[in-house]
């Protein structure tokens, strides 16, 4: 249940449209940067007021052209990190080294390895030049950590630590949990995937039925369970009468509507438990674990009765219906699954030579196969 949980809320994370995203972290950069705005013009530190308005107004144009362009998100984030980093330079020089601003440029670190770039060493030049960055500041502010120290003091810049370094920490948590959702999301993406591919490549496109191969699986696994005490199973082979000449008289566009009218009809009768396959061609077979010959026929005899009262209609107008004739054979594990689908379709071809339209189980074929 908490597997389900987890991938439910990654998923609604997934749900959440990227502008939205995008939108929600220009703000936080958008607020922070008001919030450096109004506190340096209060100190009276000219070039960081200045540099921040044109913070502000540069997250306010980012943000719009975000929204409205969502598909760019390397170059919003490499724009991003340069702000930041020029911010984060420029108020060590003016503020002081001791405000803790330079913890800017140490959490900027990680972020060029949560974008895909085209070549793998992007991250790494851009790392180098971050660490240049962060050691040509340090050189330039060494000996005189608080050079604004007539507008700021040493409990203030302290302060400033303080506050800088916690908003380091969240930009890194909530960055690096972004990315961490964002990797589990394409892993269950892919996983989705997967299982959608490995349900086409057992479902036959016409019917919508599992094909072939598939039921083969299933009624290795039938069988299994059989042998292992757990009951018998029954098999049921069904074949459209005279499907040759639906197709020959009407077209085989009306022959795959036959197919598909059948196919949903025994999907509606055989219980959840069992199987239902398109065999091949005009044939159809379905399987029910611990069941019987007369709930298979039972089955089967429903189906027929289904399908005999419908009518179809061709393109010129033309109506007619359609029949079926089953072979019904239950296994008790005795015997291989193989074994089993022939004694089925040996009675279904008995009752095609006995008048069609029928459902021929033990009771009706006097000389049983498997006896």
């Amino acid at each position: 249940m908490k597997k389900k949980n987890t991938a439910l809320s990654i998923l609604n994370i997934a749900e959440v449209p990227v502008r939205s995203i995008l939108l929600a972290i220009d703000l936080f950069f958008l607020s922070a940067h008001i919030f450096y705005l109004i506190y340096f013009w209060i100190k009276g530190a000219d070039v960081m007021f200045f540099f921040n308005i044109f913070s502000v107004t540069f997250y306010f144009v980012l943000g719009y052209v975000s929204f409205k362009h969502p598909g760019h998100i390397l170059s919003y984030a490499m724009l991003v990190m340069l702000e930041v980093v020029a911010h984060a330079s420029l108020a060590a020089i003016t503020i002081g080294w001791s405000a803790g601003f330079p913890m800017f440029i140490v959490c900027c670190v990680p972020f060029p390895f949560f974008l895909n770039f085209r070549k793998m060493i992007m991250p790494y030049l851009i790392e180098l030049v971050l660490v240049a960055d962060f050691l040509f500041v340090r050189l330039l502010t060494f000996g005189n950590d608080n050079p604004a120290g007539h507008m700021i003091s040493e409990q203030t810049a302290e302060r400033l630590f303080v506050f800088n370094t916690c908003i380091s920490f969240l930009m890194i948590t909530v960055f690096s949990t972004v990315y961490k959702l964002t990797k589990q999301l394409e892993q269950l993406k892919m996983k989705k995937k997967n299982e959608t591919l490995n349900i086409l490549v057992k479902i036959d496109p016409l019917s919508q039925l599992f094909n072939r191969r598939a039921m083969v699986d299933f009624l290795k696994k039938i069988e299994s369970d059989t042998r292992s005490g757990r009951g018998s199973y029954v098999i049921v082979m069904g074949d459209l009468d005279g499907f040759k000449h639906i197709n020959d008289t009407y077209g085989h566009s009306m022959g795959d509507s036959v197919i598909t009218a059948v196919s949903k009809i025994m999907t509606e009768e055989v219980p959840s438990e069992g199987y239902v396959c398109r065999w091949g061609g005009e044939e159809l077979l379905f399987a029910v674990p611990n069941s019987g010959c007369t709930q298979g026929a039972a089955i089967a005899e429903r189906i027929r009765q289904r399908l005999g009262q419908q009518t179809f209609t061709a393109e010129d107008g033309r109506t007619f219906g359609v029949t079926i004739t089953f072979g019904v054979c239950e296994c008790d594990g005795s015997f291989s699954y193989e074994r089993a689908v022939s004694c089925a379709d040996q009675r279904l071809y008995y009752g095609k030579q006995h008048g069609k339209n029928t459902v021929i189980s033990r009771e009706q074929l006097p000389h049983d196969a498997l006896q």
